[in-house]
């Protein structure tokens, strides 16, 4: 078998700025609360690649090496000290996270994607050592109230949902429809459009709590009762 291309940040949801505390509380959640290791009847191929992942990210000099073959020659260029302004651009992704349609070399802060519109920058840098672990807040909220239009997959009508809490890693919904986990969904509300990887469900029985954390975002005002964006 060949070595595994999947980012091991995303396997152990977690961050690639998460210290090893935060990589180990996530580790352990994922085999023994969740029960993802085989004795408590988890999957064996899913417990490696997890096992893997872990191996990695917990060795500081395993690690140095796979964040640098991670980040690729653009973002080195990238952090060079006297780097052009285009250089410092966020690097591209191969693909809309949404649609998968191709994107562009370069990604700015308010880059959309063509096909579907999605934005395809992060949002902005969260403090260190903050990360969204398995729909727990990560960093303090806002709550609002505000309906907002939810996409759970390219193509697929529009639904209405209502916003929880939003917040630079994460964001919270109410809705009528059950995701899956690892589903990346739209959300636009009136001062923001985000994309967002699904981390869970839960149902009160009337409707269903979604919690996801945050891959891209476009804010439409840099200071509001959501979020403060600094660009």
């Amino acid at each position: 078998m060949g070595p595994n291309r999947r980012n091991y940040y995303r396997i152990l949801h977690v961050q690639p700025e998460a210290p090893l505390q935060v990589i180990t509380a996530s580790y352990r959640t994922m085999m023994s609360k969740l029960r993802l290791h085989p004795e408590l009847g988890g999957d064996t191929a899913g417990a490696a690649l997890i096992n893997e992942a872990y191996a990695v990210l917990r060795d500081p000099a395993k690690r140095a090496r796979y964040d640098l073959k991670l980040r690729g020659p653009r973002a080195a260029a990238r952090d060079r000290p006297g780097a052009s302004p285009a250089a410092q651009t966020a690097e591209a992704p191969r693909a809309c996270p949404f649609c998968r349609a191709s994107t562009p070399p370069e990604i700015h802060a308010r880059t959309r994607c063509h096909r579907c519109g999605s934005p395809l920058a992060p949002p902005p840098a969260r403090p260190l050592g903050k990360s969204e672990l398995f729909g727990r807040r990560s960093v303090p909220r806002m709550s609002r109230s505000d309906s907002v239009m939810l996409f759970d997959g390219w193509q697929k009508p529009v639904r209405s949902a209502q916003l929880r809490d939003l917040s630079m890693s994460g964001v919270s919904i109410l809705t009528e429809t059950k995701i899956e986990r690892q589903q990346v969904i739209r959300i636009v509300g009136p001062c923001f459009d985000i994309l967002a990887t699904v981390v869970g469900c839960r149902s009160d029985g009337r409707r269903i709590e979604v919690h996801a954390s945050l891959l891209n975002a476009i804010f439409t005002k840099q200071k509001g009762v959501v979020v403060s964006v600094k660009t």
